[in-house]
């Protein structure tokens, strides 16, 4: 296989200014050069110098109508929008497809069939957990044909795959593997744990019920009360949502004025967003399931380990993967409110167990987590589409990656039976 083959990037919109976990997928690529296909692109997000091919931008005005209706309504790419992709992917010599979320490989079905090529789907979190369920498990039928037709489903966690399969995915087709943080960028050797009173809670993610930021704020009230403790908090919200006036209303009522802040939206390539994080002196997202909607693993979590953080969250979707409860940071059950309070209250008041779990927390980031490892591995994965070895011999990539193999199972879900 000649080196630098290129690899198209599927996506409806890009980018979410939330979804940096994609471009960084793409952009630290190494032996195969990456372009994007998507629907349309996003308004004032930055990006790396990277071929971005928006179809909205491409078609004559006298196919916008009906582009949209495809989109909005029918959501399947309409046969002129994916002939246009096809004469694109041959312009580029394009050899493999990347799908970013299970919805928009169903949106973009067309592309694969008129192509051929080797197609992998990533999936994340609400495609394969509450999505197959709306409009009475309709979701779950306009997913199946994909099923059928990609190669390959990457999940970043077990827990994933578990649900990937609950909903129709062949076990044979799915490959765990977590996409990984730019850990380089945000550890922090250097930091200290020193004895303090007052403490600073980073609370990191876009403000909406299934992350449960709310239960952040109520929590450290319940263990106020208790009036057990002379040792205090404050608390910063990096992040923007629509949980916002619920956690306004909260710190209201508590009079935690002078000692809440909400930052708003951050964005990732600001030096700030490291600076909050090393501000802090303990990071909580205390995730809940809501109407089947899960978390996949919150990169949040992770970027706040690789800072030296402890981190306090919950038994919820693969976060167990990468925290171990009392060994690099403290896990309650999603529900467990007096759970998450005395989690807080231990971690505010004893400065070496901050400490113990910081550093553990920091070596675990560090060796199981770093961006360009875990790309390394998604190249891997590429290799054997292109070879023809995946999912009929996916016990080669478990092989391939062997050498640095980090706790992630980066194998087929048969081969872990």
């Amino acid at each position: 296989m000649p080196e630098f083959s290129t690899v198209a990037h599927v996506k409806r919109s890009f980018l979410a200014p939330t979804e940096t976990f994609v471009i960084n997928q793409v952009a630290t690529l190494e032996r195969y050069r990456p372009i994007v296909f998507c629907h349309h692109r996003v308004a004032g997000v930055r990006y790396p110098s990277i071929p971005v091919y928006p179809i909205q931008d491409r078609l004559p005005p006298s196919l916008h109508l009906a582009d949209r209706l495809s989109y909005h309504v029918f959501r399947h790419l309409p046969i002129f929008s994916a002939r246009l992709l096809v004469r694109l992917a041959r312009a580029e010599s394009v050899r493999l497809l990347h799908f970013h979320y299970l919805v928009d490989a169903r949106f973009f079905l067309a592309l694969k069939r008129l192509t051929g090529l080797p197609s992998v789907v990533s999936v994340y979190g609400y495609d394969v957990s509450s999505f197959p369920h709306v409009l009475l498990r309709y979701g779950r039928r306009y997913l199946q044909p994909i099923f059928r037709e990609m190669d390959c489903f990457i999940a970043m966690s077990k827990d994933m795959r578990q649900d990937l399969t609950q909903i129709g995915c062949p076990e044979n087709k799915i490959i765990v593997h977590y996409y990984g943080i730019d850990t380089d960028r945000f550890a922090y050797p250097e930091r200290t744990y020193p004895e303090k009173r007052v403490v600073n809670i980073l609370v990191c993610g876009t403000l909406e019920p299934k992350k449960a930021q709310d239960r952040v704020l109520q929590a450290l009230h319940l263990w106020e009360q208790s009036g057990q403790s002379s040792y205090s908090f404050t608390v910063t919200f990096m992040g923007d949502g629509p949980l916002r006036p619920k956690l306004e209303s909260l710190v209201h009522s508590f009079g935690w004025q002078d000692r809440v802040r909400f930052l708003g939206h951050v964005p990732y390539h600001e030096p700030r967003l490291v600076e909050e994080y090393r501000q802090a002196d303990i990071f909580t997202l205390p995730s809940i399931t809501i109407k089947g909607d899960k978390e996949g693993i919150p990169g949040t979590i992770v970027e706040a380990m690789a800072c030296g953080l402890p981190v306090v969250s919950t038994y919820h979707a693969g976060i167990p993967e990468i925290i171990v409860n009392e060994e690099n940071g403290l896990l309650v059950d999603e529900q467990d409110l007096e759970g998450l309070s005395r989690a807080l209250g231990r971690l505010i008041e004893n400065r070496a167990l901050r400490e113990r779990l910081g550093r553990a927390a920091a070596c675990t980031a560090t060796s199981r987590c770093r961006l360009l490892s875990r790309t390394r591995e998604l190249e891997c994965v590429y290799d054997q589409l292109l070879a023809g070895e995946l999912p009929r011999r996916a016990s080669v990539h478990k092989a391939m990656v062997a050498s640095e193999h980090d706790g992630f199972d980066s194998t087929s879900a048969t081969e872990t039976k």
